[in-house]
């Protein structure tokens, strides 16, 4: 007897991305199984890409991706599928705008592009979103993390969504990665954490290279440069994209909803302000089982943050006693992407 499975993949690849369809094959007799993949991206009605701006200026805003997001947006049942793009960063017009993307789950394996009439066709440096249902109206929202203004779209519960970021009180304007919402202080309606990155500024990216000798190959590897320095004829130089040590990281946001649509910046109050990383990702979860959420924060090439929540609308780091700070053989901390908690065992 065969038994058959499935699983839907989906792979973000810099500027395109696949939807693939798995079938497992388990053999009741046997050990050994067989899974199978479909490309199925075409077929299913997905046609989104997704675009970084790249012209060769190798600004080191490019070097991440974006995310994407699935959730019931229309409460018919099936998950919907939300993509938040990027842009061009060159201050050249485009003839195709890239937008952020939603399709509509049409339960029958197939998907329906409906951005537009959904109104949420943002167009910014987006790197990730996070959903909920912000205000307790039983329909999920969509929090955009961008370079620049983050967007918060309210469904309107009719199919369509309204930007409603500035009156939220949630725009935060730094270079935004991760994101995520929970009911920190138990109080019924869902907070907002922001992870950002690092301090940047397009007008100020430095400008790197790989400079090695014409004839030992030695190098001098990875060190910003002024345009106009001078170089030894000897010298070759080969332009690169600058790593994460070249910049200083950035202060993540805590916003607390006050229950009225809008909500309240405590980041120094709730500890949460007090260390300062180069956030990439941002999850919840109830890690010691005392009842209330706690918050894990992976950092680019700075330790990993852990916040135990203390449940008086405080955070305390414990990362380290935890064991998670994430630092390789020589002590130095590793690059944390992204993050998610599980039960393994």
């Amino acid at each position: 007897m065969v038994r058959c499975g499935y699983l839907i993949l989906f792979f973000l690849v810099w500027d395109s991305f696949s939807f693939i369809s798995a079938q497992a094959e388990n053999d009741s007799e046997t050990t050994d199984g067989l899974l199978c993949f479909n490309e199925v991206g075409i077929s299913s009605g997905i046609r989104f890409r997704h675009t970084d701006g790249r012209h060769g200026e190798k600004y080191y805003l490019e070097t991440p991706g974006s995310g994407l997001a699935w959730l019931d947006y229309d409460n018919d049942g099936d998950s919907d599928l939300y993509f938040v793009n990027s842009t061009d960063v060159s201050g050249r017009d485009s003839v195709l705008p890239s937008t952020n993307a939603l399709y509509r789950n049409n339960g029958n394996g197939s998907f329906t592009d409906v951005t537009i009439d959904a109104g949420v066709n943002h167009e910014g440096y987006g790197f990730g979103c996070c959903v909920g249902d912000y205000d307790n109206d039983g329909f999920k929202d969509i929090y955009i993390t961008n370079f620049g203004v983050n967007v918060l779209y309210h469904n309107n519960g009719n199919g369509t969504f309204t930007d409603v970021t500035k009156e939220a009180g949630v725009v935060d304007e730094q270079w935004s990665t991760g994101a995520a919402f929970a009911d920190y202080d138990r109080d019924g309606d869902l907070d907002l954490f922001v992870a950002n990155y690092v301090e940047y500024r397009l007008e100020d990216d430095p400008i790197c290279y790989w400079v090695s000798s014409r004839f030992d190959n030695k190098s001098d590897a990875w060190k910003p440069r002024k345009k106009g320095a001078f170089y030894s004829p000897l010298l070759v130089r080969h332009r690169i994209y600058c790593l994460p040590k070249n910049f200083e990281g950035a202060s993540d946001v805590f916003y607390r909803n006050n229950g009225d649509g809008t909500f309240t910046d405590v980041t120094h109050e709730s500890g949460l302000g007090n260390l300062v990383g180069k956030g990439l990702g941002a999850v919840w979860s109830d890690y010691d089982n005392d009842g209330d959420a706690d918050l894990f924060v992976a950092n680019d090439t700075t330790p990993n943050m852990l916040y135990q929540n203390k449940n008086d609308g405080t955070f305390v780091n414990v990362a380290l006693h935890a064991g998670v700070v994430a630092v390789g053989k020589n002590g130095i901390p590793l690059s944390g992407m992204g993050t998610s908690f599980g039960d393994y065992n």
